[in-house]
């Protein structure tokens, strides 16, 4: 029998694998590029999209517990390249399969978990996991964007997680 665990890191590893394309996509692109005043630059995204998998579950389970520490994270984590990115990204991938490989539906489901910046009520890792997911998505489509605007050679294709040939 599947576990809800399995599914929910499928899906986790599913949408890494397709934001790794369009981290990897990047390469052609110069990273200072904004695409409008008041956006940020292209380099900055692209460190917060290799930054996700590390800093979220950390984020949600309270192993960082207040902004100051996930700032501090999120300098620590930084590159100026997109190879330390990916290899960020990677890292994050392989930390959050490592945590949650093993984990029983009973812990994905009762498991009470609260990060600092919410105001409501505890939830469980099934709810975090989804959240988790989603922000890897929204964050790879508005790096898609940005290479697309950029004049980048991005398609549906690239944003599905099929590398160019």
């Amino acid at each position: 029998m599947t576990k809800i665990v399995d599914v929910l890191l499928d899906s986790f590893n599913h949408e890494a694998k397709q934001a790794k394309v369009v981290l990897a996509a990047a390469k052609s692109v110069d990273m200072d590029y904004t695409p409008g005043q008041g956006m940020k630059p292209l380099k900055e995204l692209a460190n917060h999209l290799a930054q996700i998998p590390s800093l979220d579950h950390r984020m949600y389970s309270r192993e960082i517990e207040t902004a100051e520490q996930a700032q501090a994270q999120e300098k620590e984590l930084s590159r100026d390249d997109l190879d330390g990115m990916l290899s960020v990204f990677d890292d994050g991938i392989a930390a959050v399969n490592a945590r949650f490989r093993d984990m029983s539906d009973k812990d994905l489901l009762e498991n009470k978990l609260k990060p600092f910046y919410e105001t409501r009520s505890e939830k469980n890792w099934a709810y975090y996991m989804s959240e988790f997911i989603r922000h890897i998505a929204m964050h790879k489509m508005q790096l898609w964007m940005y290479l697309k605007l950029a004049g980048a050679k991005v398609d549906m294709m690239t944003y599905y997680g099929v590398p160019p040939k």
